[in-house]
Parts: structure tokens; sequence; C-alpha cells
């Protein structure tokens, strides 16, 4: 058991080096999944309603079309705050419903997985604050880009603290807006306390709406200037993507 121990340390060390080496922003960097080797981390945990969660082809699904009321995939990292989360989301099949809904979510209870959540719900020209079985904000905005398109990729960001709740959403391969799209205190439906745990949200269908959703590229960082898509190239260079999600995988185990 030792030795093991001793191994896990080197293991450690050595892929620190490695990641310092790709990228000098790592400290902030507090979990990163790019989902590529094809198997999901035991280090999730699935909450309310479990889905049909399927990693593969470089990406996590949420496949079940009656996933009920809520379905995530969380990582309970026990991430201080503030915090800021990103990943990106492609819509695989929609139909229009207050039970479509998909997107991020912080501050997830460890015991049923409600939190607050940024949604595209109800229509694909929707964006909304939610807090899960308690109150929506009820700041209904289009995107930036006007509606999400099925079969496109999008970005979606959100930061969570004492001072409040923000979101926004941007095409990949555009440039992320300034400005968050949606703000606000944390005054829709009872305060929830800090968890540390983010999660994608992939429904909340309960066999009237319908939502299947890929993501991609999972991050959460210290900062919401350091949650970007630079950051992932930075850890993750193209030529090198797969070893490098492999590494940090590797890393990942050691650290526990």
């Amino acid at each position: 058991m030792e030795a093991k121990r001793w191994i896990h340390k080197a293991i450690l060390v050595n892929l620190l080096l490695i990641l310092i080496a790709v990228s000098g922003s790592v400290a902030e960097v507090l979990w990163y999944d790019g989902f590529e080797d094809g198997k999901i981390d035991e280090q999730y945990v699935m909450k309310n309603h479990p889905g049909e969660w399927v990693e593969e082809e470089g990406v996590i699904k949420q496949t079940d079309p009656a996933s009920g009321d809520h379905t995530y995939l969380i990582i309970e990292g026990g991430f201080a705050e503030p915090h800021a989360a990103m990943a990106k989301v492609r819509i695989d099949d929609w139909a229009d419903h207050d039970l479509s809904r998909t997107g991020l979510g912080v501050r997830l209870d460890p015991g049923d997985g409600a939190g607050y959540a940024f949604l595209i719900h109800n229509t694909l020209n929707n964006m909304e604050f939610l807090n899960d079985h308690l109150a929506w904000k009820q700041n209904d905005t289009p995107p930036p880009f006007g509606q999400v398109v099925i079969g496109e990729w999008y970005w979606m960001k959100v930061e969570i603290s004492d001072d409040g709740f923000k979101g926004k959403i941007w095409s990949e391969g555009e440039q992320e807006p300034d400005d968050w799209l949606l703000e606000s205190a944390l005054d829709f439906g009872a305060a929830r306390p800090p968890s540390g745990n983010v999660g994608l949200n992939g429904g909340s269908n309960q066999g009237v709406g319908l939502t299947l959703v890929s993501f991609d590229d999972f991050l959460v960082c210290d900062s919401a200037d350091e949650c970007t898509p630079a950051t992932i190239a930075q850890i993750l260079p193209v030529d090198s993507r797969g070893k490098l999600a492999t590494l940090w995988g590797l890393l990942r185990v050691a650290r526990n």
C-alpha cells in the first residue's frame, strides 16, 4: 500500500510538470473532461433521474427521451466559490415544451442534485435561470445569435458566488461575448447554500418534452476569465489532444 501511494505521488508530480509546461494557467483549472476515452469518469454521479448517459466519439450524450425532471451529470468537486464552469452543448433533438431544457448547473444539492441552472428552456430561442423545483427567474432572453440550431455546437458558461449567478452562450468558433447574457441575485426561490458541485443538465422531459443533448469540453475554473476555450486549447493542443486527455485523467486518479 505504501509503495502504491509513492507511485501515485510520482505520477502526480510528473503529470503536473507536463501540464505546467503545456499551460501556465493550470493552477486555475479545477476540473476538465474532454470525454475522449469512451468511459464515463467514475467521479461523476447522476441525479435526480439518471437518464442514459453515453460517452463516445469524443462527447458525452444524454440519450433518454423521457429522462425525468431533472437529469444531471455532476462532478462533486467541493469547488470553493466563486467559480465558473463552461461546456460545449449540442442539441441533438428537441420538441418545444416547458420540460424541454438543458444547460449547466451549480450549487447542486448533494442529495437530489437540485440547484441553480442556466438553461435553454422551452424553445430554442429562450435562455433562462432556474432554481430547480423552486422558481424560475422569469428572465426569458433570446441568445445573442437569435436561436439555437439543432446539430450545431455552442459554448455555455456560468459563474456563481454570493453576489449572484451569471450566464452566457455563444456559437462555437465565434468570439465570446464580453457581457453576460443573464445576471441575477440569488433571489428566485429559497437561497441554496454553496455545495461546490457542478453539473451538466441533460434534460427534464418526463416523457412529455423532448431533449436529447451532447456535451464536450467540460471545464471548471476559479474565475470566468480563466474558463475559456483558449484555456482548453492550452491544456490540450490539437496535435496531442488524445494523449493529454489521457494524462489529465491519470492526474485526477493520482490526486485522489
